[in-house]
């Protein structure tokens, strides 16, 4: 919020809202140039939109003079574990639009998280300007009074409509609960039911006004005199009107008990939904259905946090033609239908130009398809709820075309999350895909990537979530190749595997933003945004968290893309070269995580390592004397592993009645030991490879933990599988048992550790993916020309055991010898 990032965290100790508001609010301002006599606090703004009348309080005002007549700047202080959400920010866009005169500039923080707005047209900057930057009357300057009315007028709405949400998330919850209570029906299946009835209500109150007949009166009378529930019959009614006709199943029925729909009806009667703005119904019932989603198909919900990241980024315009193959519950759809609407009201048109607009972008922009009835129908429900109509969803095998309505290069924009995990068999679509051409199955989220691209005309644009495994597995370095062929990629964002485990899905993710070429061309060396984020705003049950970094992250492609600006404010955002099509494309390979630490002096070391070790003795007193000569005089050259270590095995057929030692290993290179001992009967694999004396041991699937070993006698004879990659020393200068427990050492300090974890492949990290073989042969090692170095680190690691040397060493001393990561391996 000052001349830092505005993510800087702050060294107070915040507790409350009123500690960020004092200890870091006020002080940023006035160190900007913000005098204190020209702010006012808790400033009451009186505002009323129809019979509705509220007061708001804006936490601090900063105006240009102690008259206190034109204002600049609007800050709205939250407590430091608040999340900052899109609701925060149009709340205090909205305060400072409310304002007699328009406030240029908004401000919302919690002391740990510092989001800066232009009022105008809620751009976001970095930096809040300084006081001498900021001309005095800044809004009369650059608007007319026709768009100030207009901005005033949104404002309002939007205030009002946060209340009227939660009001309506209300209503929808009890009769979903009253549902599942009184049926004994599972979420999803209620759901189902309760769209049902709520349409039957939109639909009498659009056609019968107030002859409605949504009634709890009319309801029992109907059912006293002539037996008939009325709302079964409205229901009835709805599948005749063509408009309507499959937004329900051919032939669907109101799955409730009278009293069930009686007490919907009793809760909703006084509530006019056609009256009720879009926006508020859209929202609660997205909200609703995230939730209900979430806890049975919430393989069909994008979180909300992710869809505002892609969408905001490719920024639709007015007119777009925008395509979902694989809408789910159509959470892009949605928010694109949101976004351009909002451009369409703070648009100048004449009445006649924006009733054109809505009515392109309600029946002739947005199409979905989903080829689960239960999904499409929730998606058709929610358009329809946001006021959107239905009718470019369709129930449709997403790969296939629907003539003269879904067809190849034909859309501006595909936004899309595919399905993960599934393959495809079917001959003839397989055939029209060419990452599908001449083979028996194939992943859909390959298919999905080649979908996307066919869907959208040269120059659109594609935004798509894909799995880790399709951007760094080796065997799909064709596909890689394919899309630098097909399109310019844009942007990379690796997702922190928690964004969609609360949705059931365990896969590893990335977003990818990419421009289809003009043309199919040869790969040229090319420059992609890249960004790892840590956070997404989602726990690991999907619930909201603090500390999304998305928006910085949107915000940084925002600014590069506009003007190439690389000074970022997100702490893993890079501009990445490509230079060969096949290299991998995920995020976390170019912008390993990198581990803070004080590099501690020289001569600190030995004081440092003294006060841990003084109760072992004289031994440790002569390390200490070698450790202090290594530090002062200690130099090294460098090796690649390749030139160190050879790949060796003994594979061996197994016997069903001979017994076998299997050999496991622990992590951060504290050795192996004898797992289990099976009959060769009890054994799934055919092979498996005897271990030798000295030979270095690694597993792929936990080298991230440090699982690097030497085979010591004791474990010689025992067995592994392809897992554990064997290998013998080469280099002829070092004795070969030195020389291995010397790379197990560097392998498991901090950096190369994480580096490590940046190379493994597969699209879940936690548990399948591997470090393979051939990124562990390329590490460049420091070897020292002194020998005795690697004598005294081996000597260290022996007493790792009685002591947390090892940590220390691992802290300390990697940073005199450990070679730039990037610099030396990639």
């Amino acid at each position: 919020m000052s001349t830092l990032h505005v993510t800087e965290v702050c060294k107070y100790d915040f507790k409350s809202e009123e500690d960020v508001k004092i200890h870091y609010a006020i002080p940023t301002l006035e160190s900007l140039g913000y005098k204190k006599e020209c702010m006012d606090f808790e400033k009451t703004i009186k505002i009323h939109e129809g019979t509705k009348k509220k007061n708001i309080f804006a936490d601090i005002v900063v105006y240009t003079s102690k008259n206190k007549e034109t204002p600049l700047v609007v800050i709205d202080t939250k407590a430091p574990n608040e999340i900052l959400d899109r609701n925060d920010k149009e709340q205090v866009i909205s305060y400072a639009r409310l304002l007699p005169k328009i406030a240029p500039l908004a401000v919302l923080t919690n002391g740990f998280s510092t989001q800066i707005y232009q009022t105008l047209d809620k751009t976001r900057i970095r930096y809040l300007p300084k006081r001498s930057e900021l001309i005095s009357n800044f809004v009369n300057v650059v608007i007319s009074a026709g768009i100030e009315k207009t901005l005033k007028a949104e404002a309002k709405k939007q205030l009002f409509i946060v209340e009227d949400v939660g009001t309506f998330k209300t209503l929808l919850s009890r009769c979903h609960k009253e549902i599942r209570n009184n049926e004994g029906c599972d979420p999803i299946k209620a759901f189902d039911e309760l769209s049902k009835v709520l349409f039957a209500k939109m639909y009498e109150e659009q056609y019968k006004g107030e002859n409605t007949r949504f009634t709890t009166e009319t309801y029992k009378i109907t059912k006293r005199d002539l037996g008939i529930n009325i709302v079964e019959q409205i229901f009835s009614e709805i599948q005749e009107v063509p408009e309507y006709s499959d937004l329900f199943a051919k032939g669907a029925t109101i799955e409730l008990q009278d009293r069930t729909i009686e007490t919907i009806v009793a809760t909703f009667e006084n509530y006019d939904l056609t009256l009720t703005r879009f926006d508020v119904k859209g929202e609660a019932f997205e909200h609703f259905l995230g939730d209900t989603f979430t806890g049975g198909l919430g393989q069909f919900f994008t979180p909300r946090n992710v869809v505002e990241f892609i969408v905001d980024a490719i920024s639709p315009k007015i007119g777009d033609k925008i395509i979902d193959p694989f809408c789910g519950t159509g959470g892009f759809l949605i928010y694109a239908f949101e976004v351009i609407s909002e451009k369409i009201r703070l648009h100048e048109f004449s009445k006649r130009e924006e009733e054109k607009w809505r009515k392109k972008l309600s029946n002739e922009s947005l199409f979905g398809t989903d080829w689960i009835e239960r999904t499409t129908q929730a998606c058709k429900m929610n358009m329809v709820v946001h006021g959107d109509g239905n009718t470019g969803v369709f129930k449709q095998d997403g790969f296939l075309n629907i003539q003269g309505i879904i067809d190849n290069d034909t859309f501006d924009i595909c936004l899309t999350n595919p399905p993960f995990g599934s393959t495809e068999t079917d001959s003839d679509i397989l055939e029209f895909y060419e990452l599908g051409q001449g083979r028996n199955s194939q992943d859909r989220k390959i298919l999905a990537l080649e979908r996307a691209i066919k869907l959208v005309h040269p120059d659109g644009i594609i935004g798509i979530i894909i799995d880790d495994g399709v951007l760094n597995n080796d065997s799909a370095d064709y596909v890689r190749s394919f899309l630098h062929r097909e399109v310019d990629l844009l942007c990379v964002v690796g997702l922190n595997k928690e964004t969609f485990q609360g949705y059931g899905a365990e896969a590893k993710t990335s977003i990818l933003i990419m421009k289809k070429k003009n043309e199919p061309s040869d790969f040229q060396k090319t420059k992609v945004f890249m960004a790892v984020c840590e956070n997404s705003g989602y726990s690991t049950k999907g619930l909201q968290i603090p500390g999304n970094e998305l928006p910085d992250i949107l915000f940084d492609f925002k600014k590069y893309t506009a003007s190439g600006d690389e000074d970022f404010i997100h702490k893993r955002t890079r501009i990445v070269d490509i230079d060969d099509p096949y290299l991998r494309l995920d995020a976390e390979s170019y912008i390993p995580a990198v581990i803070e630490r004080s590099v501690t002096e020289p001569t600190n070391i030995t004081i440092n390592m003294s006060s841990h070790l003084e109760f072992l003795g004289q031994m440790i007193l002569d390390l200490e004397a070698a450790l202090s000569k290594y530090t002062k005089f200690g130099k090294y050259e460098t090796a690649c592993l390749n030139d160190l270590l050879e790949p060796v095995s003994n594979w061996i057929t197994l016997l069903p009645s001979q017994k076998y030692p299997l050999i496991g290993m622990h992590q951060k290179g504290e050795g192996l030991f004898i797992r289990e001992t099976k009959y060769g009967s009890e054994i799934k694999a055919k092979k498996l490879n005897k271990l030798s004396e000295n030979w270095f041991i690694y597993s792929r699937l936990f080298a991230r933990r440090g699982s690097f070993a030497i085979v010591e006698p004791e474990f010689d004879c025992g067995y592994v599988s392809n897992e554990f990659p064997t290998f013998r020393v080469i280099y002829p200068n070092i004795n070969s048992i030195e020389l291995i427990n010397y790379i197990i050492f560097y392998l498991n300090t901090p950096n190369v550790l994480a580096w490590i974890e940046s190379q493994c492949t597969g699209q879940t990290k936690e548990s399948r993916a591997r470090f393979k073989e051939k990124k562990l042969l390329s590490i460049v090692i420091p070897i020292p020309v002194d020998i005795e170095i690697i004598n005294i680190v081996n000597k260290m690691r022996q007493f790792s055991k009685f002591s947390n040397i090892l940590s220390l060493t691992s802290s300390d001393l990697p940073g005199l010898i450990e070679p730039s990561i990037p610099k030396l391996i990639l």
